[in-house]
């Protein structure tokens, strides 16, 4: 059982602040699907093409975006014991300017509008500050867990660092100023908003959800104390190796943070090998997925691939198949939370509420994840040479985005009935 010491519904935002991100996110996947869909192999040779730049940004940005500060305005109450200053306000004002300003970014760069990609990028800008400003404001004050609040504070701190080198690449790309060695600083953009904000993040929150979700053993303790702190190391070596244009140096810090995470990720399959109930959960299957795409983009560094390989292992297997584990977690949790604390308010102990496992049956999760392995089987065999195949794997891609929404949807519809359950049998004994 889920141990559920020290989390409250007051404690809690309204569980509507995090299913607005939850049920926005999943339609920057199914965008970035079609984009693939619709420009199928070209879209595959470069990096420096525009849907790949558009595909990127809707999958980094829109999807993993989303889905994370969803995440945080939740885990930051019952992880680090504070909550987001003003969260249901604050989390309107992000969400429209995050989701409109990501959507925008990536049109800019399909139609080649600068006006569309300076426009965008100022109400993107306009949403990551707002979050960041409110989430840093909250942890200065807790005392929870040191390694997850740290690697909380680290992850917006390298957001806000990534926002800073998007613009100025930005600024570069409509003329308004000149950088030396463009692919350099696209490079460190890259490890700033994925070691960084994701790599932090998913380092730091994991220690604490694999456990409580998963009930498997805790992380080792030098794990928990070193993996944040080495991941910024590396991310300033990476700068530093920038700015003295020392290329060894960059590969290195490069090297140690990639060592960092893949440490983690092998440590997460181990833990979650020794979990208590032994039984199968449709959500091991994309955690599995997610770090086995993140190990192969992880040797294909290694051994000098090519870079649009890494990048879309890591973007379209990685940050896509690991939040969508989580996310069936952490929904069906909530709405299960946020009943009890509905049902204990209105005194109706008498009202069975249903198992969290029933939110999304594991019927529909094995079928969105077995639509998700087929689309990265299918671009991966497009990698390989089967060009033919991009198009097939955008499609089925964008399905099993699809498909993702229609099942958080479900959760959530299946929560309002109960709500309404509660409401009503509550009146009826208020009547008696």
């Amino acid at each position: 059982m889920l141990s559920t010491g020290g989390l409250s519904t007051d404690q809690a935002p309204p569980f509507g602040v995090p299913l607005q991100f939850f049920l926005t996110a999943p339609w920057f996947a199914v965008a970035a699907g079609l984009v693939l869909a619709w420009q199928g192999p070209d879209m595959l040779a470069t990096r420096w093409a525009p849907a790949s730049l558009a595909a990127a940004h809707l999958l980094g940005l829109g999807f993993l975006g989303l889905v994370m500060c969803g995440a945080l305005f939740q885990i930051m109450p019952v992880l680090a014991g504070v909550p987001v200053p003003g969260a249901v306000w604050v989390s309107r004002v992000v969400l429209a300017c995050w989701a409109p300003g990501a959507a925008g970014l990536a049109a800019g760069f399909l139609v080649g509008d600068d006006g569309l990609l300076v426009g965008s990028a100022g109400l993107l800008a306009a949403g990551i500050l707002t979050f960041a400003a409110a989430v840093g404001w909250g942890l200065r004050e807790s005392r929870a867990v040191p390694e997850t609040v740290l690697g909380m504070k680290l992850a917006v701190i390298a957001l806000v660092v990534a926002l800073a080198l998007g613009g100025l690449l930005l600024a570069a790309l409509v003329n308004r100023v000149g950088l030396f060695a463009l692919p350099a600083w696209v490079d460190l953009h890259l490890s700033w908003a994925l070691l960084g904000w994701c790599g932090l993040l998913l380092v730091g929150v994991g220690f604490q959800l694999v456990p409580l979700f998963h009930v498997t053993p805790p992380y080792p303790a030098w794990m928990r104390r070193h993996a944040p702190a080495a991941i910024l190391a590396s991310l300033l070596g990476v700068s530093l190796g920038h700015w003295l244009d020392e290329r060894l140096l960059r590969l290195a810090a490069e090297a140690a943070g990639l060592a960092t995470i893949q440490a983690f990720a092998v440590l997460t399959v181990w833990r979650q090998a020794q979990r208590h109930r032994p039984l199968w959960d449709v959500t091991l299957s994309f955690w599995w997925l997610g770090l086995g795409c993140y190990t192969a983009a992880v040797a294909v560094w290694a051994v000098g691939g090519d870079q649009i390989v890494v990048g879309g292992l890591v973007l379209a297997g990685t940050a896509v198949a690991i939040p969508m584990g989580m996310l069936y977690k952490i929904v069906p949790f909530l709405a299960w939370l946020h009943l009890q604390g509905r049902q204990l308010s209105a005194g109706r102990l008498d009202v069975r509420l249903p198992h969290m496992k029933s939110f999304v049956p594991a019927r529909r999760g094995h079928a969105q994840f077995a639509l998700l392995a087929a689309a990265l089987a299918l671009l991966l065999g497009a990698y390989l040479g089967l060009e033919d195949l991009a198009r097939a794997a955008g499609l089925v891609f964008a399905a099993a985005a699809a498909l993702f929404w229609l099942n958080l949807v479900g959760a959530w519809r299946r929560y309002r009935a109960m709500l309404a359950l509660i409401a009503t049998t509550a009146q009826a004994k208020s009547g008696a």
